[in-house]
């Protein structure tokens, strides 16, 4: 009898605990069975605008922004099978759901608050569905090319980008343009009186979100460092120069000179007004150097501004571009055929360890690099300040 005693016990007690660890689990995760609540909406992480890291980071709100990650807080979430914001559906892992939280992330597809939105989030589950008032901020605006970088007051310049929408102003540093035409991704305007050199600004209102957006971000080339590493820096562009070397002409006392099949004016090839400037290589290594006049003092907040046009067979061909004659650090430059580049490169681009920030310009060396004969064209050159 005993021994009948110790078999039940020992049989029953592998089902007793597989049983109890089941309903843990079961308890852990949540059935889901009832209506589904929501207590609240929390991020999941931010990005520090220093650094460009993303750090875990809980913060309940109301507020969401388009590309930033979010959960949803409340009881019987497990069994949801969808996600709504503005009445636009919403992707969501299902792996990452639990009894208590969904996850998500905000899609460019949500639209964002305005008069015509309920600014409602809508979690459906297999037992019912539960809303919480939810606004997605309007996105700051996006400035992505600009027709001219320089020019003249009068000139009309055209602007796009993204979410122009509600637009209140577009300025020239602290100097307001007159608006003639606008939308949600192109803008034209007068340039004022007074501009020199300026960040473009771009202003917008919204129900929430919106402000101020500037740019475009400029090719700044590929930076050569004497230590072998490569680096590509690039800023939000100026319009206008603090300093202008070459428009229609060379101002300020600037000048070129060079070795190769000479250096012309181009009345064809023009990136903005009357005249470019154009230089043509024999073979590999040749160079053009620009010397300077007035205004060649230069410090870290310092960028060259210029447009840059290649010639017949130049694409993938590359210019080193060489400061004050150090040719221990460069900054690489790639032509495309038929087409107009615009580059900014800051001064800070040739500095390293070895080669220290200079105080001014002495020398801009366009030596040719890929050992061939080939012409460019330069067009609007210039010293600008990117603070």
């Amino acid at each position: 009898m005993k021994n009948l005693k110790q078999i039940f016990f020992y049989c029953i007690l592998p089902l007793v605990t597989v049983l109890t660890i089941s309903s843990c689990k079961k308890d852990n995760k949540g059935s889901g069975d009832g209506p589904p609540t929501i207590s609240r909406v929390r991020t999941i992480s931010k990005v520090d605008q220093t650094t460009q890291t993303i750090a875990s980071f809980d913060s309940t709100t109301t507020d969401g922004k388009i590309g930033t990650a979010y959960a949803v807080l409340g009881t019987n979430l497990i069994t949801a099978k969808a996600i709504y914001i503005n009445g636009t559906s919403v992707y969501f892992n299902t792996a990452l759901s639990s009894n208590t939280s969904v996850q998500f992330s905000l899609p460019t597809t949500v639209p964002y608050s305005n008069d015509s939105t309920n600014n409602v989030l809508t979690i459906v589950t297999a037992h019912g569905k539960v809303s919480t008032p939810f606004v997605v901020e309007q996105p700051v605006p996006g400035i992505t090319t600009v027709s001219q970088l320089a020019g003249n007051p009068g000139d009309v310049i055209t602007i796009t980008g993204t979410t122009f929408n509600g637009l209140s102003g577009v300025s020239f540093g602290t100097i307001p343009a007159t608006v003639l035409t606008k939308s949600p991704t192109v803008i034209t305007v007068k340039v004022p009186s007074g501009v020199t050199a300026a960040h473009l600004l771009v202003t917008t209102t919204a129900t929430k979100g919106g402000g101020v957006g500037t740019g475009p971000v400029v090719t700044s080339g590929t930076s050569l460092l004497s230590n072998s590493v490569t680096a590509i820096k690039q800023t939000n562009s100026i319009f206008g120069f603090s300093t202008a070397i070459y428009e229609d002409s060379y101002e300020n006392g600037w000048s070129d000179y060079g070795w190769g099949a000479g250096a012309k004016d181009d009345k064809t090839n023009i990136r903005r007004g009357t005249t470019s400037r154009t230089y043509s290589y024999t073979g590999g290594y040749d160079g053009y150097v620009i010397q300077p006049g007035s205004g060649n003092n230069v410090d870290a907040n310092t960028a060259l501004k210029f447009s840059i046009f290649g010639g017949k067979g130049t694409t993938g061909k590359n210019i080193h571009l060489c400061l004050n004659y150090n040719f221990n650090t460069s900054v690489q430059i790639t032509l495309t055929e038929g087409k107009w580049t615009d580059y900014q490169i800051p001064i800070a681009n040739w500095v390293d360890a070895g080669n220290p920030l200079p105080s001014n310009i002495s020398a801009l060396v366009f030596q040719e690099f890929s050992g061939n004969a080939s012409t460019f064209s330069i067009d609007d050159v210039g010293i600008v300040d990117i603070k």
